[in-house]
């Protein structure tokens, strides 16, 4: 065990409802950042909270997958730290957020969407890493679990020891009690991972997730529960057929909705929806 008692700082990104979270790991004499964020106006809060509260340099910033409210923000929350900071990740997350970074900048910066407050300036991972590897900074040691994909198409998680507890930051594996996104089509190993993090870890870890409060092993559960229901309306509804209509997908985000009472991300599932259908049947989870 360490003997730096790390202090976990989570801040929650609301701009435009997207509810992500980037969490900074302060060590003895600096900050590890776990992803961050999207918008400007987010990431210069998070600034803020290093610069004004933490009042310490940023030493690192470690990716959890390659979706662009994750990484985005790297390259700003960067700015005026000193020495070479690396962006530390997975080969499987560069390779996402370069594809993502093509595919939807132009319209994530769109005058409807981020306009001005999208980070035209981007950097993406510089120091790649594989499963099992720790990296150390001020003696606390990040271990990293590559567990393929899941929510995106590399999903990874960092772990911390303090106190004698792990503390895992999970990335989107399991949102807590917010909407998830399904549009990567990687549904039937999201349950398996899902299924494997149960298995692994007990009551005592605590999970810091990508979007929604800190939680426990129970949340996998409820996830679990929510992925299957969702499959389940879904292939109900469409019976058969190529896709829903516009009325039909919003009868299939009201019952989900029932499922879990909050409107929190319900929009992500609805997120082209079409490709959402045809990749979910690539992958076998619907019929």
């Amino acid at each position: 065990m360490s003997s730096v008692i790390p202090i976990v700082h989570r801040y929650e990104a609301t701009f435009l409802a997207f509810y992500v979270n980037a969490f900074l790991v302060e060590t003895q004499s600096a900050v590890v950042a776990i992803d961050a964020a999207l918008a400007i106006p987010d990431v210069d809060n998070l600034r803020a909270m290093l610069k004004d509260k933490i009042k310490k340099p940023l030493r690192a910033i470690l990716l959890t997958h390659g979706h662009p409210d994750h990484y985005t923000g790297a390259s700003h929350l960067m700015r005026g730290f000193p020495g070479d900071i690396p962006i530390v990740a997975t080969k499987g997350t560069l390779v996402q957020c370069m594809a993502r970074d093509e595919e939807e900048s132009g319209y994530l910066a769109s005058e409807q969407l981020f306009g001005a407050a999208y980070p035209r300036e981007r950097q993406f991972p510089d120091q790649l890493v594989e499963n099992g590897v720790i990296v150390e900074y001020d003696d606390v040691k990040f271990r990293l679990e590559d567990l393929g994909p899941a929510e995106s198409d590399d999903d990874c998680t960092w772990t911390i020891d303090i106190a004698g507890v792990e503390h895992v930051f999970s990335g989107d594996i399991v949102y807590n009690k917010y909407h998830p996104f399904f549009h990567d089509g990687h549904t039937s190993n999201w349950l398996k991972v899902i299924d494997n993090c149960i298995a692994r870890y007990d009551h005592r870890t605590v999970f810091h997730p990508g979007h929604g409060d800190d939680m426990g092993i129970e949340a996998f559960y409820w996830k679990r529960g929510y992925i299957q229901a969702f499959v389940r309306l879904l292939q109900e509804l469409l019976d058969g057929r190529p896709t829903l209509s516009s009325e039909e997908q919003q009868q299939l985000m009201e019952r989900m909705t029932r499922y879990l009472p909050s409107d929190r991300l319900a929009w992500l599932t609805l997120w082209q929806f079409d490709e959402t259908v045809r990749r979910m049947r690539e992958d076998g989870i619907l019929k």
